[in-house]
């Protein structure tokens, strides 16, 4: 047993303790306002393990490390209706030059997220090789926001000098943040590529038969439709909005309150006239936010220019564990869009298609009466 202590030196103990408790207090505090400063992204992992997509989250997630409005959102605040969307975020990485000065007929688009390098890279050596771009007179970018990893972030940074084909913008890049990733397209199209008649949306999973989207657009769509107004996609309609709540799609009916989705999209990919993205760009500052991004873009945003949706469902292949049969036993096929569930097959499936699609013209060749 312990020595009873006096009054005195009890009080004495419990004083220090508070001391050393202050004391502790302002150190931690000190630490964290010195590392807001010098190195934000320390603190940015709250917000991503948070889990939360409000616009406050992203609002705090952008001023700690920027705190810059772009010029067009502020020019934007002036005008009427108000801006129920200010999607006021900031580049990262922008390769402006791109598309300028150039004969550009399709500008692809691509959502991906920021740790998928091996996507981007397989995409870059199949049907996004920059030299069959050319051919097409097509280029492409990759969209994607920000992580908290400092060494991801090195990595892009790295990924963009070698390539120069990253839109990147200082959004939280999380699933319930893709209408925002969206809407970076729709920013970066309208101010550095606009010279491009068709955009072209593609998930990282996507495959697409650039020579079939060519012959079909050139050849058909524009002969029917023109090259203005146009939303050519897999068109869903009565879609079931998800009201279970374990679902990783469920959706409260205070965010959204019919039983079915109007008319929209799959988001995997769909094309756009470079004219109605300009549109519904300026259209999502006076849209209110929604986190189903497929529904906000091709759904919200197509009802608020009053276009409606062209459905090219017949060129869609996106049950992955077929794709590979198709591309390996026929030769000459309708699809412009494959969704690729193993990565690992990627190459042989290309390869399957480029030879399919030579096979097909040599055969038309053979067939075609000489003049």
């Amino acid at each position: 047993m312990f020595p009873r202590s006096s009054f005195l030196y009890k009080w004495t103990v419990i004083l220090l303790l508070l001391i050393v408790l202050m004391y502790s207090f302002l150190i931690q505090k000190t630490t964290r306002t010195f590392l807001q400063k010098r190195f934000p992204s320390e603190l940015d992992t709250q917000f991503v393990l948070e889990k939360r997509s409000t616009r406050a989250t992203n609002e705090i997630y952008r001023t700690a490390n920027y705190g810059v409005t772009n010029s067009t959102f502020s020019s934007l605040m002036s005008t009427s209706p108000p801006i129920v969307n200010p999607h006021d975020f900031s580049y990262i990485l922008n390769p402006a030059n791109m598309c300028a000065g150039k004969d550009i007929y399709f500008i692809v688009y691509i959502h991906t997220s920021p740790t998928n390098f091996r996507k981007r890279q397989t995409i870059r050596h199949t049907w996004g090789d920059p030299h069959l771009l050319k051919k097409f007179k097509a280029r492409l970018v990759f969209v994607l926001g920000k992580v908290a990893d400092e060494k991801v972030m090195t990595k892009i940074k790295m990924e963009y000098n070698h390539y120069g084909d990253i839109v990147q913008e200082d959004f939280m890049d999380s699933y319930r943040n893709l209408t925002y990733k969206g809407i970076a397209a729709f920013r970066w199209i309208t101010h550095h590529c606009r010279n491009a008649t068709f955009a072209i949306k593609s998930d990282d999973d996507i495959m697409i038969n650039l020579f079939k989207i060519v012959d079909e657009i050139k050849l058909k769509t524009v002969n029917k439709y023109g090259t203005k107004n146009l939303i050519l996609c897999n068109q869903w309609i009565r879609m079931k909005v998800l009201r279970d709540e374990k679902s990783k799609w469920y959706i409260p009916k205070a965010d959204f309150e019919p039983e079915f989705f109007p008319p929209y999209c799959s988001g995997s990919a769909f094309i756009l006239s470079v004219d109605v993205v300009e549109k519904m760009y300026k259209a999502s500052f006076y849209t209110p936010f929604f986190w189903v991004d497929d529904y906000y873009i091709t759904g919200a945003l197509a009802k608020a220019i009053n276009i409606k949706q062209k459905r090219w469902n017949d060129f869609y292949m996106l049950n992955g564990k077929v794709v590979a049969e198709i591309l390996r036993n026929k030769s000459k096929n309708k699809y412009a869009f494959f969704h690729i569930s193993k990565l690992n097959s990627i190459h042989k499936m290309w390869q399957n298609l480029v030879s399919g699609m030579e096979a097909d013209s040599k055969n038309t060749n053979a067939t075609t009466p000489k003049s």
